[in-house]
């Protein structure tokens, strides 16, 4: 039975008092079948580092490492890329090295959504809590066939709790999920955001049924698209010959300038891109190379010595680490070689199809040698023109979400993303999925 039940939306320091917060009490209609106190919150991923103060302002145990073991033991939960009957062959652990750093360096303007449910105790200012959920709200903005830009979220990080208690999950048959997404949407509306998407693992009916019925009760639409997540072994793919062109282009402001524009030409139909301003494409550059050692923006020449192939390669390994989680099929197999701790992430592909293809072999095998990388993977969607050579024996599909309430203008912008073969390209790759 729906219920009503409040959060608040935090939108930073009350400049009158910096202990205290600004903030909104918001009523919205959830569907959870959870009995006792829950304390929901959203605010600015920046007053992650000040989580104190927040706490504080709830009555909550105002500890900032606390909070931080909670963040890191529920968002290590594992993301089941599984269907409702657990059929799929993917299920990973993501370990952050730190917390909240590693985070805030894939998305530094995120909101961040967190459900609490606060233990029994005499002092309300010392209170304990369990955390229940978590997730981002990474704020993009793309432009639309008419020049105009658009703020939009991308859903990531989205974790409910596995804490059992006696052998009983207290959590996540409670349906914990469908207010997360309460929450969501309500945020939309506040902020007047019309688009937002997400991954939602492999197709399943019961996110489709939470889906539609959130967004039916909030005037909105969703629609899905598939996509593919395929797992190459460097040891395999790496070809040294392809690592001794590679030219590192890091650095070369100039030459990022040119790769941006190949992006640009590449991308720039997308219905989300995120990189259509030169502005959002050296922000997330420099964010991504100033927090990562290892990841670095290579270029692979043409047969005439141009400015070919290139693409960013993110070094998960210096953010995190992913552990497979009763792995079935090959990838039982893949997890007895003890080699997924690290992972090479290749993105914004740029070039020929053969120089790109060596481009990612030069990066595989010089990964592997340079920084003991095993594995790199690749995703790949409709309308990507690199599907055939990112395609491996190793194969995760997975599904994406889009939500909107404004179907005629999106439509428009799926109709102007169409390429030559008349398939929608919806979004490009981020340093994170």
């Amino acid at each position: 039975m729906s219920k009503q039940r409040d959060y608040y939306y935090i939108e930073g320091k009350d400049p009158a008092d910096s202990s205290k917060l600004k903030y909104i009490k918001r009523e919205i209609t959830c569907d959870d079948s959870f009995e006792g106190e829950l304390v929901m919150l959203a605010f600015p991923i920046s007053l992650m580092k000040e989580i104190s103060t927040v706490l504080s302002n709830f009555n909550l145990r105002a500890d900032a490492e606390y909070f931080y073991s909670e963040c890191k033991e529920v968002v290590s939960v594992p993301e089941k890329h599984v269907n409702e009957k657990g059929q799929g062959n993917l299920t990973f652990q993501s370990y952050f090295h730190k917390f909240p750093d590693s985070v805030n360096s894939f998305f530094d303007d995120a909101i961040v959504v967190i459900i609490l449910h606060p233990q029994p105790g005499t002092d309300a200012k010392t209170r304990n809590y369990n955390m229940i959920g978590y997730i981002h709200a990474n704020v993009i903005d793309f432009k639309s066939p008419d020049g105009q830009v658009h703020k939009g979220y991308y859903y990531n990080v989205l974790r409910l709790s596995e804490q059992t208690v006696n052998g009983e999950a207290i959590y996540r048959r409670k349906r914990i999920f469908t207010s997360m997404y309460s929450i969501l949407l309500d945020i939309v509306t506040f902020n007047d955001i019309h688009y937002v998407y997400a991954t939602m693992g492999r197709e399943n009916q019961a996110i489709n049924d939470a889906l539609k019925m959130n967004t039916e009760r909030n005037g909105k639409y969703f629609e899905t698209f598939p996509m593919s997540n395929n797992t190459h072994i460097n040891l395999i793919i790496g070809n040294r010959n392809a690592a001794k062109r590679l030219v590192d282009i890091s650095k070369d402001r100039e030459a990022l300038k040119l790769y941006y524009s190949k992006i640009k030409e590449k991308k720039d139909r997308y219905v989300f891109n995120q990189m259509h301003s030169e502005e959002n494409f050296f922000r997330m550059v420099d964010r991504i190379l100033g927090s990562s050692p290892s990841s670095r923006i290579y270029m692979l020449p043409d047969a005439k010595g141009n400015f070919d192939a290139a693409g960013m390669f993110v070094n998960w390994g210096d953010y995190l680490h992913l552990k497979l989680q009763n792995p079935k099929g090959i990838f039982k197999a893949i997890d007895s070689l003890n080699i997924t701790d690290k992972i090479l992430y290749p993105t914004l592909l740029v070039g020929s199809k053969e120089n790109a293809r060596l481009l990612v072999k030069g990066a595989a095998y010089r990964y592997r040698k340079e920084h003991k990388v095993q594995v790199t993977i690749l995703n790949a969607y409709e309308g990507d023109p690199y599907t055939d050579w990112k395609k491996s024996i190793i194969q995760d599909p997975f599904v994406y979400f889009v939500i909107h309430d404004k179907p005629e203008q999106y439509q428009q912008m799926k109709d102007y993303s169409k390429n030559e073969a008349g398939t929608t390209r919806i979004f490009i790759d981020t340093p994170m999925i």
